[in-house]
């Protein structure tokens, strides 16, 4: 009997080609890019290319603001927090309420309730 795996949107098996570009930064050279030992400075350049990547790829350009993030729910925050920040907080255009529905995922309601 074949599977049918329905939960694409929570998580999904990983491309071929990203698995393989993938492996030696889940392996050997695993280090933090951002940190300033050896382990991050081996990996901080593969971070510029992958940054390349995607910017070509949406066709941003190196001035635009790009947030990569880790996660949806971190995605969420983000996006949510900052519409309350730099909008509803300071009561800007006379707007001061999020709407959402009661189907949104919690870290959606959890955020829009903040």
């Amino acid at each position: 009997m074949n599977k049918v795996y329905l939960d694409n949107n929570a998580t999904t098996m990983i491309d071929p080609e990203a698995y393989e570009a993938m492996l030696p930064y889940l392996g050997e050279n695993f280090g933090n890019p951002n940190s300033l030992h050896s382990y991050g400075n081996a990996t901080h350049a593969a971070l510029g290319r992958a940054m390349d990547q995607l910017y070509a790829g949406i066709g941003a350009k190196d001035s635009d603001d790009i947030v990569v993030t880790s996660c949806a729910t971190e995605s969420n925050n983000w996006v949510l927090k900052g519409v309350y920040f730099d909008i509803l907080k300071e009561q800007k255009n006379g707007k001061n309420r999020i709407i959402v529905s009661s189907v949104e995922h919690p870290a959606v309601g959890a955020t829009a309730a903040f």
